[in-house]
């Protein structure tokens, strides 16, 4: 009896170490601007960094897109380096991933965050998330 209990307690602990590591892995995290200003970070590390883009500062020179981002306390110039997404506008959340040098952002890849609903060419807006045919 007392050897099948310490045998459950080894497997119950090693579920939960299991489970621990593969949650950790898996776990993405993203700094705002403000943490990103704070922390120390060198010019080589890659991090992912997460704002909403200021308005009136979206731009293009050459082969980059050149825009600013911000947490509502610190803004970051953003020049990027990759695939735009057609989601891409002002005031909209985006996580980057690239590396800070100087206090610019230079990044390689954007996730744009979008919200639930849909309007359509006609002007009618769609809750994504409710809509059923």
């Amino acid at each position: 009896m007392k050897k099948n209990f310490i045998i459950v307690l080894l497997g119950i602990g090693l579920i939960i170490y299991a489970s621990t590591i593969i949650a950790s892995r898996n776990t993405i995290y993203y700094y705002t601007t403000s943490e990103t200003l704070e922390i120390n970070i060198s010019d080589s590390e890659r991090i992912k960094l997460g704002g909403f883009v200021v308005e009136d500062s979206i731009s293009k020179d050459g082969g980059f897109t050149i825009f600013t981002i911000t947490d509502g306390n610190k803004d970051i110039e953003i020049i990027f380096d990759g695939f735009v997404p057609d989601l891409f506008q002002e005031n909209m959340g985006v996580i980057l991933d690239g590396t800070l040098n100087d206090d610019t952002f230079y990044a390689d890849d954007m996730l744009v965050k979008h919200d639930n609903e849909y309007v359509s060419s006609d002007g009618e807006t769609y809750n994504v998330e409710n809509y059923s045919e």
